[in-house]
C-alpha cells in the first residue's frame, strides 16, 4: 500500500508479536500538500482487528485500526475540505485516485490499494497523517462512538448498489451472522424495504438484534418468506457458508460479505441458479451512512457493549477474543492523557 503514504505519531500504540502490543513514541507528522494530521478521539475494534491480533499480521510491528473519528490537528498546502479542529472519520479504503477502478469509483480494486491497517499501517495511534480525499466531516449529529462503527453502513450500501442490477424489489431476506457488521446492515436493508432475518449462534447478539427491530434466530434452516431470496453472509465461518445456501431458494441471490474459509458450493450455485455477488468494503459511501445516522435512520453506537481507553488497548483485544460470546462491539476513545 506504499501508494499511500499513511504516517502515525505522537503514542503509537504497535503490535509487537501476536496477542502483545506495545506504546512507542514517535515524532508526529507533518502533513505535505493534500494531506491531513488528525489526533485519534475513538476507534473501533472490528473483527479483522481482532484477527490481526490473533497472528495474522503479515509484518510486526504493525499498527492496526481503520473503524475511527478524529479532529483535524493540521492540513497541508491545498486543502480545502476541512479545517483544524473539524471533527471527522477516515474512509479505510485506500486507493491512488488515479488507475482504472479508481476513476470509474470502484476504489475497493485499486490494485495498489488497501484497508487501513491491514495492508499497511491503521488508526491506533495519537496522531495519524491522511490523504484529504480519505477525510470525512463528521455533523454533531454523529458521536465520536457511532463514527467508530460506519463500516457497516457503508458496506451495506455498497451491497445495495451491487445487487440492484439483478434484485430491482426487495426480496424476502436473510442475514447470516448476528455480528454488528450483520445487525447494522439488517437496519440499512430494513430502511430500503427489505424485511431482514438475522441467524446468529450467540444469544446475546441475537438479543440484540432483536431489540433494534430485527427478527433473530439460531443458526438453522428458516422459512424467511416464499420465492427467490436475498441471503447476506457476513460470518465469515465457513458454517455461516453452508446456512447461507441451506437459506438459499432457486433463483436466489447470495451476497458474499464475510472472508469466510470457503465457498458456496459448485452444484448448489448450478442446480438452484443462484447470483454470487462479492461485496468488498464500503467504496464512496462515508458520506452517505454519516447522513443516515445523522438523520437518525439507525443508531450504530447501539451494537458497541464495552468501551475502553487507549491505555487500556491490550485488555480491549484480549476481552473481545477471550469472551467473543459477551462482547459485541469494543471501542476505545477518549482523551490520550
Amino acid at each position: 500500500m506504499a501508494v499511500v503514504n499513511v504516517r502515525a505519531g505522537g503514542r503509537v500504540i504497535e503490535l509487537v508479536e501476536p496477542k502483545r502490543f506495545a506504546t512507542r513514541p514517535r515524532p508526529v507528522p507533518e502533513p505535505e500538500p493534500g494531506e491531513v494530521v488528525v489526533v485519534m478521539r475513538a476507534l473501533g475494534l472490528c473483527g479483522t482487528d481482532l484477527h490481526m491480533y490473533s497472528g495474522r499480521a503479515a509484518r510486526y510491528p504493525h499498527i492496526v485500526g481503520h473503524d475511527g473519528a478524529a479532529e483535524v490537528a493540521a492540513v497541508g498546502d491545498g486543502v480545502t475540505r476541512v479545517s483544524v479542529g473539524q471533527r471527522v472519520t477516515i474512509d479505510p479504503v485506500a486507493h491512488c485516485g488515479q488507475c482504472e477502478h479508481c476513476v470509474a469509483g470502484r476504489t475497493q480494486l485499486c490494485p495498489d490499494g488497501g484497508y487501513l491497517g491491514m495492508l499497511g499501517p491503521g488508526l491506533l495511534a495519537e496522531y495519524v497523517c491522511v490523504p484529504e480525499r480519505l477525510v470525512v466531516p463528521l455533523p454533531d449529529q454523529v458521536s465520536d462512538l457511532a463514527a467508530t462503527v460506519l463500516e457497516p453502513v457503508a458496506v451495506a450500501l455498497h451491497l445495495l448498489k451491487r445487487v440492484l442490477p439483478v434484485v430491482p424489489e426487495p426480496l424476502p431476506c436473510a442475514v447470516v451472522g448476528g455480528g454488528p457488521l450483520g445487525i447494522l446492515l439488517g437496519l440499512v436493508l430494513k430502511h430500503h424495504g427489505y424485511a431482514p432475518h438475522v441467524f446468529e449462534p450467540h444469544a446475546a447478539r441475537r438479543e440484540l438484534a432483536a431489540s433494534v427491530g430485527l427478527p433473530a434466530h439460531a443458526p438453522e434452516a428458516v422459512d424467511v418468506g416464499p420465492g427467490s431470496r436475498l441471503i447476506v453472509e457476513t460470518s465469515a465461518a465457513a458454517a455461516g457458508v453452508a446456512l447461507a445456501d441451506d437459506l438459499a431458494t432457486p433463483g436466489s441471490v447470495v451476497a458474499l460479505v464475510g472472508r469466510a474459509p470457503q465457498l458456496m458450493e459448485p452444484a448448489s450455485v448450478l442446480l438452484k441458479e443462484l447470483t454470487v455477488v462479492g461485496v468488498k468494503g464500503g467504496p464512496g459511501q462515508y458520506p452517505e451512512s454519516v447522513r443516515l445516522v445523522a438523520e437518525g435512520v439507525l443508531d450504530p453506537e447501539a451494537v458497541i457493549t464495552h468501551r475502553f481507553g487507549w491505555a487500556q488497548a491490550q485488555e480491549a483485544f484480549r476481552v473481545n477474543t477471550d469472551r467473543p460470546e459477551n462482547v459485541i462491539r469494543a471501542a476505545l476513545h477518549g482523551p490520550w492523557s
